[in-house]
């Protein structure tokens, strides 16, 4: 399995991603949407960030520290969209998120 994060820069782009993501057969519960508009406090940790809009907290369980992060520096810059799903398929995810205004896409 992999993770793919975009970054949106705006908040009304997160649905029509997520329209896209679930019409390409992509399961809501493999996403987690995260506001990056509300500020981080300048000492919380990283592993302290609240993740929004989540149907399945386990994907987040192990390996949050390197996208705890990432997310970090884009705080303030939008919303972060993370699919997890088979590798095979990170081509295609990161296709429709850069076709839905993502500013910057990642994955593991």
């Amino acid at each position: 399995m992999a993770r793919v994060i975009g970054i949106l820069p705006n908040q009304e782009q997160v649905g029509g991603l997520i329209d896209s993501l679930r019409n390409a057969g992509f399961d809501r519960k493999d996403m987690i949407v995260s506001s990056l508009f509300k500020p981080f406090a300048s000492r919380q940790e990283p592993e302290e960030i609240a993740y929004l809009k989540t149907e399945r907290d386990e994907l987040w369980q192990e390996g949050t520290g390197a996208y705890a992060d990432f997310l970090t520096q884009y705080a303030g810059q939008g919303v972060a969209v993370a699919v997890e799903a088979p590798r095979h398929e990170v081509a295609r995810i990161r296709t429709i998120m850069e076709q839905n205004g993502a500013a910057k896409i990642i994955q593991d």
